[in-house]
């Protein structure tokens, strides 16, 4: 009994993936609300405290370019030296910013998806807020990189996590091993202008979020955003002015299965 329930399980994990890469997911994995990494998760957004049914939390990253960043500030890549860095007043953004910060949005309908495939096998789902950063390190979807935003070997960090928690066990995913993209890199780090990182440490140590909410807060107070963090990150394999090529959008029966 026990090995037919696990070759189940096995079949709807397996499915779940590929619907949701069909409806515009780039990664899929999934982790375990009893992973003791939850440990590192704020008080508060931890899945059991959320939600003491939940038995898995399914996360997906969706491909996104550096614009849809809300607090893009660079160039679209760390090559384009003649673009310079730092703050980017509003009224010098264009129209491509503005577009793109609405493709963060499809991370809901993907939500969705995954809400209508679990309705199907009559498991029960929450969407109550846990941390994304943390789900996606555990489930394999990528690694902390000295910024803290997490990197995904295909797309660095050009992505948007969504997650749902089930009540039913799914095979966890394994974290990502021997990827190490920040190895000989610290451009983050010397283009930060809160000086936020501290070299010595290891992340969440090595980020003071005092210090980067500070500035942030300082360079809004002009009217512009800063976010070098993230736009000169140079981790991922595909070019940003290719990112959006790789979602593939197929429509979702009304049953919610393909």
């Amino acid at each position: 009994m026990k090995d037919s329930l696990s070759a189940e399980r096995g079949t709807v994990k397996n499915e779940l993936k590929v619907f949701l890469k069909n409806a515009g997911a780039f990664d899929v994995g999934i982790s375990s609300p009893y992973n003791p990494g939850y440990q590192n998760a704020e008080a508060g957004y931890k899945p059991l405290e959320v939600w003491p049914d939940c038995k898995s939390i399914v996360v997906f990253a969706v491909a996104m370019s550096p614009e849809s960043n809300n607090t893009y500030t660079g160039p679209l890549s760390p090559h384009e030296n003649d673009v310079p860095l730092g703050p980017v007043p509003r009224q010098l953004q264009s129209q491509k910013y503005a577009m793109n910060r609405m493709i963060r949005q499809i991370a809901a309908p993907i939500a969705l998806a995954a809400l209508q495939f679990f309705e199907h096998y009559n498991i029960k789902t929450s969407l109550k807020p846990v941390q994304c950063k943390v789900s996606g390190s555990l489930a394999g979807i990528g690694v902390y990189g000295k910024s803290g935003l997490l990197i995904n070997p295909v797309l660095g960090n050009r992505m948007t996590l969504g997650l749902v928690m089930i009540d039913s066990e799914l095979e966890p995913d394994p974290p990502l091993e021997n990827f190490y993209p920040c190895e000989n890199c610290n451009l983050c780090i010397e283009l930060c202008p809160a000086e936020a990182y501290d070299q010595e440490k290891v992340y969440p140590d090595s980020w003071s979020r005092k210090a980067c909410m500070q500035k942030r807060r300082e360079i809004a107070e002009t009217g512009s955003y800063c976010h070098n963090c993230f736009a000169v990150c140079p981790a991922g394999t595909i070019p940003d002015n290719e990112l959006m090529i790789t979602r593939k959008m197929i429509p979702i029966t009304p049953d919610g299965i393909v």
